[in-house]
């Protein structure tokens, strides 16, 4: 036999794949061990409670007496379609989302600009950008609505001084959501910074260089480079702080309630009253998954845009 043919016989032979060493396994059950809490706990306070919600949205029945329930099939889906209560919320709560994204990317992409330079009092403006997104929403919403209290709140009080009068920020219909969308602004602004801070940080300084050296200015760097090679990170802020929003809950409950005349009814204030207020915890299932399956769907989007051709 040649050697060509030896070699191509040796070759042939599938490869057998070596045992795992009991170093190997010892190190899988460890590293089981350590993830089987995070697991379980992911399991039945995340997964279980979805499958409950889903099976509870074919069914109809009050918190009061849960035994009574009945099955209705898809009738809680439809009662949403023949009812203007759902549209309402979910419309009230996209404007309120889309005023939120609109107004926090350039503002978060500017103070992102700032704490990337060698400005002075960076790290003042680091921490005062940071405060408010480690607070509590609850204390938020408290404190704004002291500020917005339209008898006797330190924003009216600024009002008076200037010879405005006060407002009715959070009794008046054209003027509560904005409200609402200015405290979870003030709020979630600097979560936005950071992340286009990151972004900035991680950009290949050779790019910005070359510019400059071939005569560009500051704001052609900026609209030209500095910009589109932050569009991951752009769409990736876009996208957290549209979840965020429509998950809010905090503000509607606490300054609002869903008021005047339904104008800040946010969804997810509405599926709470509709399961405690209005003890129909049936239909407050299915708005549920319609919410589910509304981020799941902006959470696709984001995949699809995300392997697109941006390949910077």
């Amino acid at each position: 036999m040649s050697v060509s043919n030896t070699l191509s016989t040796a070759s042939a032979k599938p490869r057998t794949r070596r045992p795992a060493t009991r170093r190997q396994k010892r190190d899988w059950l460890f590293a089981a061990g350590f993830l089987a809490p995070f697991m379980i706990l992911l399991l039945v306070f995340q997964y279980v409670p979805l499958l409950v919600m889903a099976r509870n949205s074919v069914y109809d029945y009050s918190l009061l007496n849960p035994a009574a329930a009945k099955f209705v099939g898809l009738r809680n889906f439809t009662d949403m379609i023949d009812y203007d209560d759902a549209a309402v919320s979910f419309g009230v709560t996209f404007l309120f989302a889309l005023g939120v994204v609109v107004f926090v990317i350039p503002i978060a992409f500017s103070l992102a600009l700032f704490l990337n330079s060698k400005l002075p009092a960076r790290g003042l403006v680091r921490t005062m950008i940071m405060l408010p997104v480690v607070t509590s929403s609850v204390v938020v919403a408290t404190m704004w609505s002291f500020l917005l209290d339209p008898s006797n709140g330190l924003i009216n009080g600024v009002l008076n001084i200037v010879g405005i009068g006060n407002q009715p920020f959070l009794t008046s219909t054209s003027q509560a959501l904005p409200a609402l969308i200015a405290m979870t602004l003030w709020q979630q602004v600097g979560f936005g910074a950071i992340l286009f801070l990151a972004g900035l940080q991680g950009l290949p300084v050779e790019l910005t260089e070359a510019a400059r050296i071939d005569g560009a200015t500051r704001r052609q760097v900026l609209w030209n480079v500095t910009i589109p090679l932050l569009s991951r990170t752009t769409l990736f802020v876009v996208v957290i702080m549209t979840v965020f929003s429509l998950q809010a809950f905090a503000p509607a409950f606490l300054m609002t309630q869903g008021g005047p005349q339904e104008s800040t009814n946010l969804i997810v204030y509405h599926i709470y009253n509709s399961a405690f207020i209005m003890q129909q915890a049936g239909y407050a299932s299915a708005l549920s998954v319609a919410l589910l399956l509304v981020v799941l769907a902006i959470s696709m989007a984001q995949m699809a845009l995300l392997r697109s051709r941006w390949n910077y």
